[in-house]
């Protein structure tokens, strides 16, 4: 029994530590293709992501944060891409629907993923 209580135990540890500062995810390419449409201007947002480090990642989830000028948080919004699970090497895909904002100078993505959904921003 005390067994499966130290395994329990190690894995809500590991559950609550944050990620450590190595990027195990990088952005590769990014592209904006702007949507024309009687409503609102929006843009399709395309990156393509690369698994660097030797581990695999799974349930990779992507946060994707526009920020003008001045550093001020414009828009946020988190995607799963596909597929969420990347092997050493391996590349992903993110595509969102975001608006078109003027003012949006500087795109951060910050990545979660892993047993214990370690986050990194990059």
């Amino acid at each position: 029994m005390k067994p499966a209580i130290a395994a329990l135990w190690l894995l809500t540890t590991a559950l609550a530590v944050p990620g450590e500062a190595s990027d195990a995810v990088v952005v590769v390419q990014e592209t904006r293709t702007p949507v024309v449409s009687k409503q609102r201007r929006t843009a399709q947002h395309v990156v393509v992501l690369k698994n660097v480090s030797a581990a695999p990642v799974r349930g990779l989830r992507v946060t994707v944060e526009f920020y003008d000028f001045f550093g001020k948080l414009l828009w946020a919004r988190t995607a799963v891409p596909v597929p969420s699970t990347l092997g050493p090497g391996d590349t992903a895909t993110l595509s969102l629907s975001t608006p078109s904002l003027d003012a949006a100078r500087q795109t951060r993505y910050r990545f979660a993923y892993g047993p214990g959904m370690s986050a990194r921003g990059r």
